[in-house]
């Protein structure tokens, strides 16, 4: 049976261009990244579709890392790429283009391995910082009224509790069929430009709230919460 360990069939790599390790060492930073963003936004998902939450426009944390610093000890070493032939009426490649640095992490199995003595290695120091945004995050009013989102979540299948008027439209029932009573909102989150739509029992908290989010650009629905 294979391991969920991802390290588990690692293999060290003694030498990598400088290149790839510095990419390597950037995508980690920016998958905890989007592990953390990832996570707030789910924690917003839930403060917006819960009944009591939702009335105290709460927000949630968000997490940064402000400046990451990376100091590296590296063997350096110069290599010649060998496989850059010129086609054909193709001038031949520069010395400076086929040449790359390669980097050796100094682990134990390479000191040991080669008998490398450590205070002759390299040190790269390198920091990186979160930039601005190319465009602000839209904070423009929504592009639907509350009537227009109303009308969407009681037109989608999902099982909210209605009655129809006297010109045959859908509306938001005030009690269930078990004698609860019964309230239906709509609030609008700016960031993420989503309403989240809920009829809930607020005397009867056994009584599964029905959650949909309806996405203002679209008028798409999204089932979150059904009994």
């Amino acid at each position: 049976m294979p391991s969920n360990d991802p390290l588990s069939n690692a293999v060290e790599t003694f030498a990598a261009p400088i290149e790839g390790l510095i990419v390597a060492l950037g995508q980690g930073v920016a998958d905890a990244q989007r592990a953390l963003d990832q996570n707030s936004v789910q924690t917003q998902e839930k403060i917006d579709s819960d009944p009591v939450l939702s009335q105290y426009g709460l927000q949630a944390t968000w997490y940064q890392f402000p400046t990451v610093n990376l100091q590296l000890k590296l063997s350096l070493a110069v290599a010649e790429d060998q496989s850059s032939t010129p086609s054909s009426g193709a001038s031949s490649p520069s010395l400076l283009s086929r040449l790359h640095l390669v980097a050796q992490p100094l682990s134990a199995s390479f000191q040991t391995h080669f008998n490398y003595d450590a205070q002759a290695a390299t040190q790269i120091n390198l920091t990186m910082v979160p930039v601005p945004p190319p465009k602000a995050a839209d904070q423009s009013p929504p592009k639907m009224t509350l009537a227009a989102v109303q009308a969407a979540a009681l037109g989608s299948p999902t099982p909210f509790v209605t009655v129809t008027d006297a010109h045959g439209n859908k509306t938001p029932a005030s009690t269930d069929g078990k004698g609860n009573t019964l309230v239906f909102n709509a609030n609008f989150n700016a960031v993420a430009r989503i309403w989240y739509v809920m009829q809930y029992a607020p005397s009867n908290a056994a009584v599964v709230p029905v959650v949909v989010a309806v996405d203002d650009a679209t008028g798409s629905v999204r089932v979150i919460s059904t009994p």
